[in-house]
């Protein structure tokens, strides 16, 4: 069990060990989002289309997948200081890939490589954290995480914008590659655990089930307006395979991820809400660069200007929540932030329609701020209330939904955008209104999943709220 205060002869030690990994979960967001306004110049440079394009994030989200479901694993077989390195050198060699990738598979190649090694810093970090942190204290550390790994995705784009226009594409990868360079040389030092890794066998098929899974529910959702039939195949095959590997968990004496936090009642609606609200974040940081630059018309600098506001609001939202979710529990800020973010995507949707770049940008400075106040007090309210034998496989599972909504909100949303702007210059549209309608219908699917949340985040809460009254 965890005691009810930090000793002070380690205080020092575990600072530093959270800030090397608080930077590696804001470079692990940061990569997620790292290619978004490179996208029009490497399709222009490889001569591939949007939908081709988009998964060099998808990919990236869908090998990120698999290696968190693999940490609840990894975390019992390894020491800390092992799978650190390992992630840190796989990220290095990801980033110089992409650096001199002569080609779209090659660069593709990178990303999956990228993906391996920044995919274990999230669930790590969020490991620490959870072992080390008391439970009345971890809303507020988890918050300052999730505004790492949200704060990443967010800023990458007003990095990645300038660079792009003033350096070209490939200089985007110049940023992960000199970042994980020196979180090395510093974690090479402040990480030194080496508790003795658990000698268990790593289910192979486990493994396949899920990257097999992950990827038909991506392409199956990017194909769903496109190609009607095969994306209905593609998802129908994507549930019966992720269902054989849930399957597959309950019955291995060793799972690859304990399926049993979702047997907890205050967990699999928090997680969710997590899959929610992280399908509306990712799809607005991967979805604003395309319109700002094919329906505006805008720099790509200009562009990443514009996310300045938003990407302080969720920033700011997330800090605080965390503080308030300790003090005042659920409720009512779980309905209040989905409320926020519905707001903000009707905003957004609206300024589509009129071809308002100053009301699109406004609604995603309430988009932001509305994620930003749901995403770490759900995953706390999930965490927070698990025993103590099911920690490592909760943040698995809450790292699973991260990433899982990472691959399904831009693979479905960019699929609606596509196919509803291929309509519209198919009636006659000029490119830039037929980007703006794609836009349009992209916000529209993105706000009915947000109105769904809503209603789940005030009866979660809610029950929430008496759970803590009782004293449970």
């Amino acid at each position: 069990m965890q005691s009810d205060a930090l000793p002070a002869s380690r205080g020092s030690s575990l600072t530093a060990l959270l800030g090397v990994f608080y930077a590696c979960g804001f470079l692990a967001g940061f990569n997620e989002n790292l290619v978004n306004m490179a996208l029009v110049a490497i399709m222009d440079a490889f001569s591939v289309d949007a939908v081709t394009a988009q998964w060099l994030v998808t990919g990236y989200m869908i090998a990120v997948t698999v290696v968190v479901t693999c940490m609840a694993y990894l975390y019992r077989r390894f020491s800390m200081r092992a799978l650190f390195l390992t992630a840190s050198a796989l990220s290095m060699a990801g980033s110089l890939g992409g650096l001199v990738a002569p080609n779209f598979v090659v660069l593709m190649i990178a990303r999956l490589v990228q993906a391996a090694g920044t995919g274990v810093f999230i669930p790590l970090m969020m490991n620490v954290i959870v072992d080390k942190v008391p439970h009345q204290n971890m809303g507020t550390y988890l918050a300052v995480g999730s505004c790492m790994i949200t704060l990443g995705p967010a800023t990458a784009p007003i990095v990645t914008g300038f660079l792009v226009s003033d350096w070209g594409w490939r200089s985007v990868f110049v940023v992960p590659l000199a970042a994980a360079a020196l979180l090395l040389l510093v974690g090479f030092v402040v990480v030194r655990d080496r508790r003795p890794g658990q000698r268990k066998a790593l289910d192979g098929v486990s493994v396949l089930l899920t990257a097999l899974g992950v990827t038909l529910l991506s392409w199956g959702l990017s194909e769903l307006t496109l190609q009607p039939v095969a994306g209905m195949a593609a998802l129908a095959a994507a549930v019966g395979v992720l269902a054989l590997f849930a399957w597959r968990q309950q019955r291995l004496a060793s799972p690859l991820v304990s399926m049993a936090p979702f047997g907890q009642r205050s967990f699999w609606p928090a997680a969710l809400l997590v899959v929610i609200t992280m399908m509306t974040y990712f799809s607005l940081s991967v979805l604003a660069p395309l319109y700002f630059e094919e329906a505006a018309g805008l720099t790509a600098s200009l562009a990443g200007l514009l996310m300045v506001a938003p990407v302080l609001a969720n920033a700011t939202a997330s800090l605080v929540s965390g503080r308030v979710l300790d003090r005042k529990g659920e409720w009512p800020l779980l309905p209040a932030g989905l409320l926020v973010a519905v707001v903000g995507l009707l905003a957004a949707l609206g300024g589509a329609l009129q071809q308002s770049v100053v009301m699109v940008t406004v609604g995603l400075f309430f988009g932001y701020l509305g994620t930003g106040m749901v995403l770490s007090p759900a995953q706390t309210a999930g965490l927070r209330r698990l025993p103590d034998e099911l920690d490592s496989h909760g943040v698995s599972l809450m790292s699973m939904a991260v990433q899982l909504a990472a691959c399904l909100g831009p693979a479905a949303y960019v699929g609606v955008m596509s196919s509803a702007a291929a309509r519209a210059a198919a009636g006659g549209a000029a490119a830039g209104a037929a980007s703006a309608t794609g836009f349009a219908w992209a916000m529209g699917a993105a706000l009915v999943v947000a109105v769904a949340g809503l209603v789940l985040a005030a009866i979660y809460a809610r029950a929430m709220r008496s759970l803590s009254a009782a004293g449970r």
